[in-house]
């Protein structure tokens, strides 16, 4: 990405993603920033071997806000008896 106040070349941020899994169900986070440079924190959510699930997509203010929401999430999922997968 070019930034316009100066015309250096920068990388884009890189995702952050987290999975989480308990017995029977698997629950995946993603913190990543657009092309338009919003930060969203997406979230997925399904039962190993079925085809339910669901997911939802969570605009948030910036990366510090979308890592407090990811770090919400974690201990929520940890409370409610998944792993995190590494």
């Amino acid at each position: 990405m070019v930034d316009p106040a100066d015309t250096v070349t920068r990388s884009l941020p890189q995702p952050t993603r987290m999975q989480f899994v308990s017995e029977s169900r698997v629950y995946t986070t993603l913190l990543d920033q657009d092309l338009l440079g919003d930060w969203t924190v997406m979230q997925s959510w399904g039962g190993k071997g079925s085809q339910r699930g669901g997911g939802k997509v969570t605009h948030v203010e910036n990366f510090e806000a979308g890592m407090e929401l990811l770090q919400a999430i974690a201990k929520r999922r940890a409370r409610n008896g998944y792993s995190l997968v590494k």
